[in-house]
């Protein structure tokens, strides 16, 4: 009797110990997961890279990856946090798709890279999608519309009446320089691990509001509750919109 009493006290122990640093690494995985592929994405060049070195990085992902035909798609998201009621939902997607082939050498290459972290409110009681709290979005393409920026970067950013910035979009030419893409590509991986989440979009992409030289007042553009959809060849247009924010 005095052994299984034992036992019992240290299973209670593993239990309450155990639990916390479970959760913990739970909670860590994906904000650490993002932050490496971020890292892993810095050489990575809209119509030079070849596609088949975007395929072979999403293999190492796991279940954060998916590669479908010409589209590879990564998504990072603070599910835990979101679960326990401790942040809304906060999702960090990159979707890159192929340019030409994959029978072409390297399997083709990268025509465009998209970036976005999206906030959203929980679904209503009668099943209605939350809509977005705010969001930060990154558009990398090998070709600019006739819509398209002037520049090789530039940036909008939309407030709510109350002035809370709500809406990042940033704008990639091929003519853009590493530090413009650094600097688009540095996104707040704490939003996905902080307790009560990121609230604005300057939260999310803080790097952009550096060296701001205009700073236009719109109303909010609708925008799609899920990330995932934002983010499909379907939806991600040609051309984004014309920028409000020129840097």
């Amino acid at each position: 009797m005095t052994l299984r009493r034992h036992l019992l006290r240290e299973l209670a122990y593993l239990v309450i110990l155990g639990t916390p640093l479970a959760l913990f690494f739970l909670v860590a995985m994906p904000r650490s997961n993002a932050v490496r592929l971020l890292k892993a994405l810095t050489p990575v060049r809209v119509n030079h890279t070849a596609f088949n070195q975007v395929e072979s990085l999403a293999n190492r992902y796991g279940g954060y990856a998916a590669c479908v035909g010409d589209n590879c798609l990564f998504q990072f998201q603070n599910e835990w946090l979101h679960r326990l009621h401790l942040a809304p939902r906060t999702e960090f997607t990159v979707m890159l798709q192929r340019a030409g082939s994959p029978g072409d050498p390297g399997g083709g290459t990268v025509g465009a890279m998209d970036m976005a972290m999206l906030v959203s409110a929980d679904s209503g009681q009668d099943g209605s999608p939350g809509g977005a709290i705010a969001s930060a979005l990154v558009f990398d393409r090998s070709e600019v519309g006739p819509d398209g920026p002037d520049g090789a970067y530039q940036a909008s950013i939309t407030f709510e009446a109350d002035g809370r910035p709500d809406r990042t979009v940033v704008m990639l030419t091929p003519g853009a320089t590493a530090r413009q893409r650094t600097r688009a590509r540095e996104f707040a991986m704490g939003c996905l691990t902080r307790l009560g989440g990121c609230k604005t979009s300057h939260d999310l992409l803080p790097s952009v509001w550096q060296g701001v030289n205009r700073i236009q007042s719109v109303g909010l553009l609708p925008f799609n509750n899920s990330l995932t959809a934002a983010l499909t060849p379907a939806t991600i247009p040609s051309s984004p919109p014309a920028p409000l924010v020129t840097n």
